[in-house]
């Protein structure tokens, strides 16, 4: 008598290629968690050094009527892919993002329209550097410049 041979089962090495696979996908879901986590807590991590240029002893900071006029200079530890310069008024906050790359040590002259009649009257303004790290872009917000009393020119 012939056994009929049931060949329901899987062989050994599908079923290691399925485990392999199967180990991969978990560990690439938690990599993707992980990474989430570390990029929403992130921060710029070079000490960028970015300062207004002080002529006589002041900023090179002043307003115009129609723009904002300001001198920067970056430190010596990063290029800068760019600056986003918030001016904060009485009645509305404007953003401009300023695509100027400064290398290191590079000083930029900054002229940023702003219209009072919509925004109303300067209150503050917030300098803030762009840095390219890895591939990504970073807004680094915890070193920007911030300054208040912006005086006429």
């Amino acid at each position: 008598m012939k056994k009929k041979i049931d060949k329901k089962a899987i062989t050994p090495l599908m079923g290691a290629f399925l485990l392999v696979s199967f180990a991969i996908a978990v560990g690439v879901i938690v990599l993707n968690f992980g990474r989430a986590e570390v990029e929403e807590q992130a921060q710029c991590s070079l000490k960028i050094d970015l300062h207004f240029i002080e002529i006589g002893g002041k900023q090179d900071l002043c307003f115009d009527g129609t723009s904002l006029k300001f001198t920067v200079e970056n430190g010596i530890n990063a290029n800068l892919g760019g600056l986003v310069v918030n001016i904060i008024g009485t009645q509305k906050a404007q953003k401009t993002e300023v695509n100027a790359a400064l290398s290191r040590a590079e000083t930029y002259v900054g002229v940023v329209p702003f219209d009072t009649t919509v925004n109303g009257q300067i209150r503050q303004v917030r300098i803030i550097p762009k840095v390219t790290l890895s591939q990504t872009e970073e807004i680094c917000t915890e070193q920007a410049l911030v300054a208040e009393n912006i005086p006429p020119c």
